[in-house]
C-alpha cells in the first residue's frame, strides 16, 4: 500500500486494481467502481457488501480479540 501511495504522490502514477481487500479499498483518494451495480456505480469503500461482511464477521468475534 505504501508503494502505491508513494507512486501516486511522487510520480503521478495511476493504478487500476481489482480487489476485495478492505485495506486497499480504504486508501485515501481511491475512486471505487462497484462493478456489481448495473450501471456501474462509484461508491465509498464503507458501502461495499464485501467490506460489510468483513465488518460483521469481526464484530461478531470481537471478544476473541480482547487482550
Amino acid at each position: 500500500m505504501r508503494f502505491l501511495e508513494d507512486s501516486v504522490r511522487f510520480y503521478g502514477c495511476q493504478f487500476v486494481i481489482s480487489t476485495h481487500s478492505p485495506f486497499l479499498l480504504a486508501m485515501r483518494g481511491a475512486k471505487i467502481y462497484d462493478l456489481d451495480e448495473n450501471p456501474v456505480d462509484v461508491k465509498s469503500w464503507t458501502c461495499l457488501g464485501n467490506v460489510r461482511a468483513y465488518y460483521d464477521f469481526f464484530k461478531k468475534h470481537e471478544r476473541e480479540f480482547q487482550l
